[in-house]
């Protein structure tokens, strides 16, 4: 056995990690989230709705349990939104949690949209601008834009306006693909 089999061998340099999210994906999150938290906050129901409104803006109120299966971080999240808002009545309180984590949510759609889009278009050499200022300009509109249809699509609109627990689990489930893209 000579010296050289007993030597062990170097570590490869490791490489710098890369950021994930740019600046440009970031602006197509914050653009996404700020028109449609304005878009929510006009067209907000003012008071109790259809639905399970009541008992939810109840449970919510007092940190309570509403029917099975009890939505506790929901409520958890709700209660804090009436006890930091001091003003009007809890339903519209908890309408106002309902349009921020819908609004967040559809900022989510749009920071994942904007960075796939990017690397997408960063891995076709032939077919992106040459100016990557441009590629930056490009993601932020495609990702704002897919961002905005999700928030304004008929359904989540409808959710986020009222007091209910859907929107609660949109945001929920897009920063768990959010994490997931970033590991």
């Amino acid at each position: 056995m000579t010296s050289a089999d007993t030597t062990p061998a170097k570590p490869e340099a490791a490489l710098p990690p890369q950021r994930v999210f740019l600046a440009c994906d970031w602006r197509a999150f914050w653009i996404a989230t700020v028109v449609a938290a304005i878009g929510y906050f006009w067209t907000l129901a003012p008071d109790i709705t259809l639905e399970d409104s009541g008992e939810l803006a109840v449970a919510s109120h007092y940190a309570g349990v509403p029917h099975p299966p009890g939505y506790p971080i929901w409520t958890v999240y709700t209660w804090l939104f009436t006890k930091l808002i001091p003003f009007s009545n809890t339903a519209w309180r908890v309408s106002i949690s309902s349009a921020v984590a819908a609004a967040f949510a559809s900022g989510l759609v749009a920071l994942l949209t904007a960075s796939w889009g990017r690397r997408i278009a960063d891995s076709l050499k032939d077919a992106t601008p040459q100016n990557p200022q441009d590629s930056a300009r490009i993601a932020t509109l495609v990702g704002a834009v897919t961002g905005l249809l999700a928030a304004f699509n008929g359904y989540i609109w409808s959710q986020a306006v009222i007091v209910e627990v859907y929107t609660f689990s949109a945001v929920s489930f897009m920063a768990t693909l959010t994490f997931l893209y970033m590991w």
